[in-house]
């Protein structure tokens, strides 16, 4: 603990992301926790693309947002690869996110990590906002 007293000493200006498969913690939810204990001020930087990647039927991804929705300072937004690389997203990726979009709050910045090349920006922005849209909520609204 003594080695994290620096850290802990940024409090809420130190962000935890949760991590792709390539690491050994910050995967799930029970290891997030163990760090969130150790720095409890800490924000929660959701890179959505590593949910995806570690659990593609998102249900840890929900769990994350659920249990630290709170601390969501920001999301990072891309389809992450086999190679674990941040790619544009994917029909199939878009879908997925749709699953946790109403766990996003409309004020919390979104990233968009994929590497896109000046003409595609607009496209993926607009993949982006399809992403973050929930269907339940369309269904609420069209009500």
């Amino acid at each position: 603990a003594d080695d994290l007293a620096a850290w802990r000493s940024l409090g809420t200006r130190i962000w935890i992301e949760n991590m792709d498969k390539r690491k050994s913690t910050g995967r799930f939810v029970i290891e997030l926790a163990q760090i969130f204990q150790l720095l409890p001020e800490a924000g929660f930087c959701f890179d959505i693309g590593h949910a995806k990647q570690v659990d593609p039927s998102m249900v840890e991804a929900r769990r994350m947002l659920e249990a630290f929705g709170e601390r969501l300072r920001q999301v990072h937004l891309s389809e992450v690869n086999s190679s674990s690389r941040h790619d544009r997203l994917s029909r199939l990726a878009i879908w997925s996110f749709q699953e946790v979009a109403d766990c996003i709050p409309d004020p919390v910045p979104i990233i968009i990590e994929a590497p896109v090349q000046e003409s595609e920006i607009e496209a993926e922005i607009c993949k982006a906002r399809e992403a973050l849209r929930s269907p339940a909520a369309d269904v609420y609204r069209s009500a």
